[in-house]
This record gives structure tokens, C-alpha cells and sequence, in this order.
């Protein structure tokens, strides 16, 4: 952060600009809509990975028991434009990567991606009348659309706290943005984390008496080979060739090392759209790992991608791994976490309440 001292004067300009967007919408003058079905947005006020998917993920998983759902993106630097459903012809090029990995996943949940949260809104309500719930990703910001739960993801190893604005720091608003959120999810946190750090954690954040404070971690599941879904399993002596096009991979990282012998990493951008000749670099390094007993991991996200995109050498799909990431919570907050959702969707679904414009 020290680095970046010089542009405090940007800081303090973009910091007005959110301040008077979010006074607005408060007083009014830009007006938030309510829609008939239980909406749940789903964000941060952190630049980068926070955990986004794999929470909604989590989300959708959970209610999609016992409610129609659907999921309402923007598609992330997706080539197309407008409004998109997903459906058995879709790529991430067309999506956005994360959309169109929750549709694999997902493919019984309508997956709606457009920029104009509102209008998604609006199209699934007129065509779709029978949807309970609507998840929002990435929605923190998009005040148009009054969500009636809204989960905030703070990253365990970037508390909001201490963290400065943009572009000094790393958050998109002020921390009092976090006031408009009914509940806040530390994410990444260590799967074992002492009493005393927990106090700690819950003093940073500082919830208030109508927020929920939960803490969550990922549960790595057991990787499968990206072009065929065969199951696979780390070996104690193996080295590992990481590729990701995510935000954070250092948790990944740390997973892997715990699991074998030796990782080696190549990093790209968040979303970034892998090419060829990527690919050709991917290949060399690789083939440069001694020994037969190795692999190339890749995230989920980033497998989305590869599977649309032909990019990847025959010879080395056979190679190439993903892992499964699942959100687990510390402190048994799944089943309250679980039962807020359940019991939210339950009283504020379509059919569940009178509706008035």
C-alpha cells in the first residue's frame, strides 16, 4: 500500500464519486426496484477474488432442494453482448467464464447474463413466473436492484479493515459500505482457526446487532482430469504444474503443497482467455518436469474455459487436472447459514407474500 502513497489525491476523488452515488440512492434519487422473487446478492467491496463463486455456488446448491432458482451475472468480459440464457449451445465465451461454469454444475438452474441486472430480472419474471429465487453474482454494487438478502465476502488474508480505497488500496467503496450488507462472510479462512482469532476477526469487521458473521473456508475435492472426467488422485511424490487465471491462487497453492511433492506455477490474470501460444509455453515447461509421475492443475473456472476453447495440444490434455473447490463453514455456520437462506426464499418467494409496485 506504501507504494502507492502518490495517488491518494485519485483516491480521495474516486472516494466522493462513490460517496455521492451511494447518498443517491439513499435519498432517492436513484431509485432501487424490488421484484416479486426472493433476490440474494452475492459480492464484495474488495478488487479481486474473494470467493464469489464457490459461495454462490454453495447457494445455489443449497436451495435449488427445494426452490426454482436462477442466477443473474454480468458474464465478465464474455464476447457477447446483451441478454443471454444459457443452455446446451452456450460457451464462456458467451457467458463469461464463471456463469458458465455454475451452468455445468448447475444445468437445471436458469442462468440469466446481463449487464443490466433489472432487465435480467424483469425477462425471468415474465418468462420464467414460477422462480423463487434469484442469486445475484457480484451484485454488491448494483444498488439498482434492492436485494431483500445481501451477503458480503470479505477475504480472510485482506480484511476490509486494513485496507485503503482505490486506487491507494484495494476496495471499490469505504468501509462503512460493508453497513448495507445483512450478512458477512469471512472467506479463505484457515480450516482450523483458535477462539482467540475468531474474537479478533469478529472485532475487525465489527458487525452490527441485524448483521449474521460467518466464517468459511474451501473444501478441496478430488481432481479429475479437465477433457474426459475421469477421477484422479494427488501422490505424495508427484510434482505438480499449477496454471491459473484467477485472482488469488495462493491458497491453491498452499492446498497442493500439502498434497505432493513439488509445484511449479504459471500465473495469468483473472479471467484472462488463454491462447495457443500459451498454451505451447504451458507444454515446454511441463515437458521440462522430470519423471512420469506429474500433472497439470487447473482451477475449475479455468477448466470451463479450456473445454470451449481449443487451445490446449492433444497430447497434453490427458495431462491436465482439475480441482473442485466447496465452500465449508468453521463453527458449524452451515446450518445457520443454511436455515437464513431457507428460511429468507420460504417467506419472500412469488407465491409466499401480496407484491406491490
Amino acid at each position: 500500500m506504501k507504494s502507492r502513497w502518490y495517488l491518494w489525491p485519485i483516491a480521495c476523488l474516486y472516494g466522493l464519486v462513490v460517496y455521492l452515488r451511494n447518498c443517491f440512492f439513499d435519498w432517492g434519487w436513484l431509485k432501487s426496484r424490488q421484484f416479486k422473487a426472493a433476490t440474494i446478492s452475492v459480492g464484495n467491496i474488495t478488487v479481486g477474488g474473494t470467493g464469489k463463486t464457490p459461495h454462490t455456488e454453495y447457494i445455489i446448491q443449497l436451495l435449488q432442494q427445494q426452490f426454482n432458482v436462477a442466477m443473474v451475472s454480468r458474464g465478465y468480459k464474455r464476447k457477447s453482448s446483451g441478454l443471454q440464457i444459457a443452455s446446451s449451445t452456450s460457451n464462456s465465451a458467451i457467458l463469461g467464464d464463471e456463469p458458465y461454469q455454475v451452468f455445468r454444475k448447475f444445468p437445471q438452474t436458469l442462468v440469466v447474463v446481463e449487464a443490466n441486472r433489472c432487465k435480467a430480472i424483469d425477462y425471468i419474471e415474465k418468462h420464467y413466473p414460477s422462480t423463487d429465487a434469484v442469486v445475484l453474482d457480484d451484485a454488491f454494487q448494483h444498488r439498482y436492484v434492492e436485494a431483500g438478502m445481501s451477503i458480503l465476502l470479505v477475504d480472510y488474508n485482506r480484511l476490509i479493515n486494513k485496507d485503503k480505497l482505490l486506487p491507494v488500496g484495494n476496495l471499490r467503496e469505504p468501509i462503512s459500505a460493508k453497513l448495507r450488507a445483512s450478512v458477512i462472510v469471512i472467506t479463505k479462512c484457515p480450516p482450523q482457526l483458535p477462539p482467540i482469532e475468531l474474537r479478533n476477526l469478529y472485532k475487525d469487521i465489527a458487525p452490527r446487532p441485524y448483521q449474521r458473521l460467518f466464517y468459511s473456508y474451501f473444501d478441496y475435492g478430488q481432481p479429475q482430469t479437465v477433457f474426459g472426467n475421469d477421477p484422479k488422485k494427488f501422490m505424495a511424490d508427484m510434482t505438480v504444474l499449477m496454471v491459473t487465471g484467477i485472482a488469488q491462487p495462493t491458497p491453491l497453492v498452499q492446498y497442493l503443497l500439502s498434497q505432493v511433492a513439488t509445484v511449479q506455477t504459471i500465473s495469468y490474470p483473472d479471467h484472462y482467455a488463454f491462447t495457443k501460444s500459451d498454451w505451447k509455453h504451458i507444454q515446454q515447461k511441463f515437458d521440462m518436469i522430470d519423471g512420469p509421475n506429474k500433472c497439470i492443475v487447473v482451477t475449475e473456472k479455468d477448466a470451463a474455459k479450456l473445454v470451449s476453447l481449443d487451445v490446449v495440444p492433444t497430447a497434453l490434455k490427458q495431462h491436465i487436472w482439475a480441482l473442485p473447490i466447496k465452500v465449508a463453514f468453521l463453527q458449524d455456520g452451515e446450518k445457520e447459514f443454511n436455515k437464513l437462506l431457507v428460511d429468507y426464499v420460504s417467506k419472500n418467494k412469488r407465491d409466499s407474500r401480496v407484491f406491490s409496485c
